[in-house]
């Protein structure tokens, strides 16, 4: 049984990832809050940008056969600005915000452009030399100096953008922390901020919270983001800056690396929407939830809440249905059978919302999850209720319980000893369709009921379409499924050992 336990759990892992593809697909035409033409009019053409971008809507959802790098990235700005126009200044400040990882692309293809745009490219990475506090930055400003300005660089520094000397650097930072260690990385601009990045971790210390503190100045730097780790900020509140330049990198990652090989193959599915969000989760704890928080941090903190009250509510409603439901097959056809029949069919059609409304009118509230969990399993009694009398109704008619109720058993103990084993098991199939259903109960009596649980979250994230949110439920919701299945089939056969052999079977062929 414990084979078949694991081999069914290896086997949830396509399935969690069947799901998550299916719903990101879904997720991916609900409209986003970006297209609201409200919004389009209240923000400007690049906050717009930036904000579809943050939203990876500017990216194909499953497959990206043209992913886009720096080098493409800045020749292309080179392109615009050499050809001036419109779209010139916005190129000047694409190469800004490039820097100097474009640099290493842009530099040795000056010389194939004319004399006039050759000096228009030169003179827009300017702000750059000034950024990476160059000697004699103001001659990159100066239009009759400013392509020797970038030819003398690159002959003399060019050698400094190698990944393995900035590498060097950013561990020299780490280790040494002075201002001169943090020069060399401002004279590489962003063509360090791959290392940098990489290095910065959420700090655990006060010897750790000054390298990240060093580390995101250096990121702040060079791209000029002003998110810093403050002289007073506590190890919560610099870690939080960490989580913050993780998603950045997450966003931009792209624009400050270039697609050799692999990596450019491998750029083709990560460079995607569904990428870009599955790489987040890995590596950024699910991604960023719509408080600012981890996604798994939010998770952690209030599935309890919401577990609690579903996998509550439905055991103490089938700790009720299953005595009713066998109550109305040992009473069929009498007043008492009809009585049950109303009073749950009472209490399925009586809206949570209601009834949750009536009881904290009534209660005056409180902290206890006793009663939120009590209202959600009213709703829930009908269903079980009905198919056990149905299942025990049909076993009693069975000739092994005709035979020993000839043997002189009364109904009680025909029921209880003979009936219910096989007639449970149905019940014990509709409890695993239970959680789904229950679920958004839930979110109504913790809506009610004031409970910090999921729902709160989830009616926040599908009004700002959160996808790592929602996604994260999805894929959290299919995982208890997958284990509400290996529940049964464990269920099925502790209730009834003799089933072990066809359920292992059946599972297995399944």
């Amino acid at each position: 049984m414990l084979r078949h336990a694991l081999r069914r759990l290896l086997w949830t892992l396509p399935t969690l990832l069947g799901v998550s593809l299916l719903t990101f697909f879904v997720l991916s035409f609900v409209p986003d809050p970006t297209d609201d033409p409200l919004l389009a009019t209240s923000l400007s053409s690049a906050e717009l940008a930036r904000l579809r971008r943050e939203r990876f809507l500017d990216l194909p959802r499953f497959l990206n056969m043209k992913p886009r790098d720096v080098r493409l990235r800045a020749l292309a700005a080179a392109q615009a600005i050499a050809a001036g126009g419109e779209d010139a200044a916005a190129a000047a400040a694409e190469l800004r915000r490039l820097g100097g990882a474009a640099l290493p692309h842009l530099l040795p293809a000056l010389d194939g452009f004319a004399p006039e745009p050759r000096t228009r490219v030169a003179l827009a990475l300017a702000p750059v030399a000034a950024r990476m506090g160059l000697p004699r930055a103001e001659e990159a400003a100066d239009p009759a100096h400013a392509v020797a300005f970038w030819a003398r660089f690159w002959d003399d520094r060019g050698i400094e953008f190698r990944s393995a000397s900035v590498r060097s650097a950013v561990r020299r930072l780490v280790r040494y922390g002075s201002a001169s260690r943090a020069a060399e990385l401002h004279e590489v601009d962003t063509f360090a901020l791959q290392p940098v990045l990489a290095a910065l971790q959420p700090p655990r210390d006060a010897a750790t919270l000054e390298r990240a503190r060093a580390l995101a100045d250096v990121a702040a730097h060079v791209t000029e983001i002003d998110d810093r780790i403050g002289p007073g900020d506590d190890l919560e509140a610099a870690r939080a800056c960490v989580t913050r330049w993780k998603s950045f990198w997450n966003v931009y990652r792209s624009d400050f690396e270039v697609f050799t090989g692999p990596t450019r193959i491998a750029a083709t599915v990560l460079d995607t929407r569904y990428g870009k969000w599955a790489l987040g989760a890995v590596t950024h704890r699910l991604g960023v939830a719509a408080t600012g928080e981890p996604v798994l941090d939010e998770l952690a903190r209030r599935a309890p809440i919401t577990l609690t009250l579903v996998f509550g509510a439905i055991a103490l409603a089938y700790a009720v249905a299953v005595p009713l439901g066998a109550l109305s097959a040992a009473s069929r056809g009498r007043r008492s059978d009809s009585a049950i029949a109303a009073a749950v069919l009472t209490l399925a059609v009586l809206p949570i919302a209601v009834v949750a409304v009536a009881a904290v009118l009534l209660s005056g509230g409180g902290a206890s999850l006793l009663l939120p969990t009590s209202i959600l399993a009213l709703g829930l009694i009908a269903a079980p209720t009905r198919q056990q009398r149905a299942a025990l109704v049909a076993v009693l008619t069975q000739d092994f319980v005709r035979a020993a109720r000839a043997r002189g058993a009364g109904t009680a103990r025909a029921i209880v000893v003979h009936g219910l084993r096989n007639a449970v098991l149905p019940v014990v199939t509709l409890a695993v369709l239970e959680p789904p259903m229950a679920l958004g109960g839930a979110f109504v009596v913790e809506r009610v009921f004031e409970l910090h649980g999921l729902g709160e979250l989830t009616l926040l994230a599908v009004q700002a379409r959160d996808v790592s949110w929602l996604m994260a439920i999805s894929i959290v919701a299919a995982g208890i499924a997958a284990l509400g299945v290996i529940a049964t089939d464990l269920a099925y056969v502790l209730i009834d050992p003799r089933l072990g052999p066809a359920v292992l079977s059946r599972r297995s062929d399944a």
